[in-house]
């Protein structure tokens, strides 16, 4: 099934409109009878964007100063300002922060973090909470900020990839009435409309959030469509003035064609080549690989609870519970080049799979005094189930090959209309229970320290499609965390951190003989040491980092193994002035030494692959003087090469994008109007995304963004 209509390409329509609409709106008398000013508006960017906390698992809501972690928080008037549709894009100003995913061409986005890519079955929370998010994208509409947490996690949240955790915040109910439509459109005919609305009643003893969101059209890429539905509702009841009772509940469904697994060498995944077959020349992103009637789908139902209570000044206490629910359809292919001349085979997947997860967590955190010193604890449990299903194909593969021809002249291929099943199997249920502990203690205003302990209760069982076990893992560690902080002032923090942690093993490939088979956890460990800064008008942080993490990949004999270790060290730097009244200047560095060791011979030594070396972005915001609320904005990101396979045997190139956008506040008919145009890749840079240690995926082409906001 399709969702094709006929495409739509009003680029240079949308540009126009947008440029326009400054002057048209001026025209309009009720700009000076309306108060489009907000406390947003007046900050500079630094200012408006900046976060007072973020949400740290078992250390609970912190300041970034008084996280002994490299961290970064993105708000939801950020990801508007930015027009930000993939979380890729999100953190696109981090340097520590890598795509390796395009959620238009391939099945969805993703980023790697110091080079780790991040867990998508433990390394994805909602508010704190764990949800799966394999092969998919959440949508950026219904959150009010994400928060990125950078290297290992384990104390905080128990198992997880060393990469770092993304969490993303809900929008919760507004204390005021709140209403807001914004309309957008994407190159090359991506129509979007969406909705937010949030207020109190019953004296405010009621609260609600409601956020829609319709996204459909003729993606940048040829063939390409995409229409994507989502809903999320949060309400809470104030039972007492110191008792919340909170609920919600979100559904997303996204449906994509002419999407494509990625582009594979044949020799990665044991096909038999005359030659060892090389990276090719990066394609144009707006390249159509895939056959037109090839599709991926994917579907989200999520609803979670919360009971809050203020005990006294000193103590609060909390009960969450979430429970998650992702469906995958795979009807999209794979292109696996045969040669050096540009020649490949598409072979399209079909297949139906789901992850459901269950969570429940309760926190006690508070204050006391012993002396002069002063502590503040978390203590809690948690308990979370995970179910991953794969596809039962019975004496079926789900696998057919399109046909063959060549990259750089695309073949039409008839629609196999290629065979699958939704029925599935139990492949495997991970179980963890965890008890854990923390304590700051602040000896002065200048030094404190945290000591943090977590145990958790670690049960893997594995299946076959009988139904039958066919491996369980049991573990039971200890992670500990360990980290002092040293303010010279209020404004600066100087900190050092220990962490260890355990991961859930990786499931091998479908390509490897071994395929869908999970492996054991693996174990990492992570030094960091670090300072932070935060003044009105500047901030910065820099962290020095190692990590070293167990080994997983797919050796020459196509099994999917665990062997050696990874080591990961680098430095990191970022940082924000504004300069004068109309300048804001933010940038973003990162070097990166990543190799394995004590591996086997063919690829001890040999970089990790997917990490680049540097990685750079700026970016600079000018106010213009002349026109009052009218923002102009520019970016660069630069991206090391990559290693693609574990044995370096081809190394992925450079690139480097330019962005450019403006953003207008004005009024119309009383009602507050923000306008943003960005222009991303305006050089239509050509460029090869890589992940998992095989996959190549083409990036984003030259897009226009455009979008009006309307605050009633």
């Amino acid at each position: 099934m399709s969702y094709r209509s006929h495409r739509l390409r009003p680029t240079a329509f949308a540009v126009a409109i947008l440029c326009a609409a400054p002057h048209v709106f001026a025209e309009d008398n009720t700009l000076s009878n309306v108060d489009v000013t907000s406390t947003a508006d007046t900050q500079s960017t630094l200012q408006s964007y900046r976060v007072p906390s973020t949400s740290n698992g078992a250390l609970g809501d912190r300041s970034i100063l008084d996280t002994p972690f490299s961290e970064t928080a993105v708000t939801a008037r950020q990801i508007a300002d930015q027009q930000s549709n993939q979380i890729s894009e999100v953190f696109k100003n981090d340097a520590s922060v890598t795509a390796f995913g395009n959620a238009y061409a391939g099945e969805s986005s993703g980023i790697s973090i110091r080079g780790l890519q991040v867990d998508l079955l433990n390394g994805i929370k909602i508010d704190g909470l764990a949800a799966p998010v394999w092969g998919s994208d959440l949508p950026l509409e219904v959150f009010d900020q994400v928060e990125l947490l950078k290297g290992l996690s384990g104390f905080m949240y128990g198992f997880g990839s060393p990469g770092g955790i993304i969490n993303y915040v809900l929008k919760r109910p507004t204390n005021a009435p709140y209403r807001s439509v914004t309309l957008g459109y994407e190159s090359d005919g991506i129509l979007k409309g969406a909705v937010d609305l949030g207020g109190r009643f019953d004296d405010n003893r009621f609260g609600y959030r409601v956020n829609a969101v319709q996204e459909q059209g003729d993606t940048a890429v040829d063939n390409g469509y995409v229409k994507r539905t989502t809903a999320s509702v949060a309400a809470d009841m104030r039972i007492t003035p110191d008792l919340v009772w909170s609920v919600d509940a979100m559904y997303n469904k996204r449906h994509v064609d002419g999407a494509y697994y990625g582009v594979i060498l044949g020799q990665d995944y044991g096909l038999p080549v005359t030659e060892p077959v090389k990276i090719p020349s990066a394609l144009d992103g707006s390249k159509g690989l895939g056959s037109p009637f090839t599709y991926y789908e994917t579907s989200y139902r999520v609803a979670g609870t919360n009971l809050a209570w203020s005990i006294n000044p000193q103590w609060d206490a909390r009960l969450d519970y979430r429970y998650s629910w992702q469906d995958r359809t795979n009807r999209d292919s794979a292109i696996f080049l045969t040669d050096n001349s540009g020649g490949y085979t598409e072979l399209q997947w079909g297949g139906y799979s789901t992850y459901k997860y269950q969570t429940a967590q309760a926190l006690l955190n508070g204050h006391l005094e012993t002396g002069s010193i002063k502590h503040e604890l978390v203590m809690g449990v948690a308990w979370q189930q995970q179910d991953s299903n794969y596809p039962n194909q019975g004496d079926s593969s789900g696998s057919t090959t399109i046909g063959s021809g060549n990259i750089y002249n695309m073949t039409a291929f008839a629609n196999p209309n290629t065979w699958y099943t939704s029925a599935t199997y139990l492949a495997s249920r991970t179980v963890q229970k965890s008890l854990f502990g923390s304590d700051t203690i602040k000896f002065n205003d200048q030094w404190s320290t945290i000591l943090g302990l977590r145990y958790n209760k670690y049960d893997q069982d594995n299946y076959d499609t009988t139904g039958a076990t066919s491996s369980t893992y049991d573990r039971s560690p200890v992670t500990p965390t360990i980290a002092l902080i040293y303010k010279p002032v209020q404004q600066v923090s100087i900190y050092g951190s220990y962490v260890e942690s355990l991961e859930q093993g990786g499931t091998a490939p479908i390509y490897a003989i071994n395929a869908n088979e999970s492996l054991a956890p693996l174990k990492s460990k992570q030094y960091e040491a670090g300072v932070k800064a935060q003044y009105q008008n500047w901030g910065g942080s820099a962290a020095l980092f190692r990590i070293n993490r167990g080994l997983e990949f797919v050796n020459s004999a196509q099994e999917f193994v665990q062997d050696g270790q990874t080591r990961y060290q680098g430095l990191e730097l970022n940082g924000a002035v504004n300069l004068a009244k109309n300048w804001t200047l933010t940038g973003s560095t990162m070097w990166l030494d990543a190799k394995n060791v004590e591996a086997s011979s063919d690829i001890d030594g040999k970089r990790a692959y997917g990490a680049p070396r540097f990685q750079a972005s700026a970016n600079v915001e000018y106010a213009v003087p002349q026109i009052d609320r009218l923002t102009l904005l520019a970016g660069a990101q630069y991206v090391g090469d990559r290693a693609l396979e574990a044995d370096n045997s081809n190394i992925a190139p450079s690139y480097t994008l330019y962005d450019l956008g403006a953003r207008y506040v004005t009024a119309w008919n009383n009602t507050k109007v923000t306008l943003r145009l960005n222009l991303d890749n305006i050089t239509n840079e050509k460029y090869w995304l890589t992940s998992w240690g095989f996959i190549l995926n083409q990036g984003e082409p030259r897009t226009v963004k455009a979008s009006a906001q309307f605050d009633f």
